[in-house]
């Protein structure tokens, strides 16, 4: 029996959603590979089937993500590729992910831009995914499965642009209520960026940190958070920018 393998980095949960809903189509064994943890060599057959979902970042994939991704190869495997941003912008994000795709030797089949409620600003994308995106995602779903048959591979022209855009680090602060954190140290285990230190996680090294929000959604006590004059005064504009609902876009 095929094997069909999740491929995510999540932070925040909803991209692994995203890649589940998509998995959930497909009746073949399923593993998955979470690259908040997996930061080895991986490699892929011609057997294998993988879904790779990221998240986007100011229009790129994380680096982080894209540097743990590089390590893991394939032998003309079946790749379906998927970003999931917060109802703002793509920009060069799916077209990255197809390209370290292929670099790495995956036959990428297809791809998708999703649609999930903003990590940061919580005012966008309010309940996204939600039916009509599910819909749309198993639809997609549908579609990689006669290509997988068809023996096809991505035909269609991505949106996005090369050379990419620059990173950015966003001047947001993370900060922790000392009131509220029990030292529970789950933040300290999943940051990416080993941000959180582990003497004091009411603590972050902001140099490091990528704003990731990992640990603000791990966080059981909700006591980690954006703070900071920056982030006061962007939230307001952000959300009324990117209020237009933007829709689930996939390519064949």
């Amino acid at each position: 029996m095929k094997k069909i393998t999740r491929i995510f980095f999540s932070p925040s949960g909803t991209t692994k959603k995203v890649a589940d809903k998509i998995a959930g189509n497909f009746k073949f064994e399923k593993e998955i590979c979470d690259l908040l943890h997996f930061n080895d060599a991986k490699e892929f057959t011609q057997e294998d089937i993988v879904i790779v979902a990221m998240p986007v970042f100011a229009g790129r994939i994380p680096k982080t993500a894209r540097n743990r991704l590089s390590k893991i190869t394939g032998d003309n495997t079946k790749a379906i590729a998927v970003v999931n941003y917060g109802n703002a912008h793509v920009t060069d994000a799916l077209l990255e992910l197809v390209d370290v795709l292929r670099e790495n030797n995956f036959d990428v089949i297809a791809a998708a831009s999703t649609v999930s409620h903003h990590s940061i600003f919580d005012g966008v994308a309010v309940g996204r995914p939600d039916n009509k995106d599910i819909e749309k995602i198993n639809e997609f779903a549908q579609k990689c499965m006669e290509k997988i048959e068809s023996g096809e591979s991505l035909k269609s022209e991505l949106p996005g642009n090369r050379p990419y855009v620059d990173y950015k680090q966003l001047p947001f602060i993370v900060s922790c209520d000392v009131n509220k954190c029990v030292f529970c140290y789950d933040c300290v285990t999943i940051c990416p960026e080993k941000a959180v230190p582990d003497d004091d996680p009411a603590d972050v090294d902001l140099d490091a940190c990528t704003r990731c929000t990992a640990c603000i959604h791990i966080c059981q006590e909700d006591a980690r958070s954006f703070t900071g004059e920056a982030f006061e005064a962007k939230k307001p504009a952000f959300e009324s920018a990117n209020s237009a609902r933007k829709e689930v876009e996939y390519y064949l």
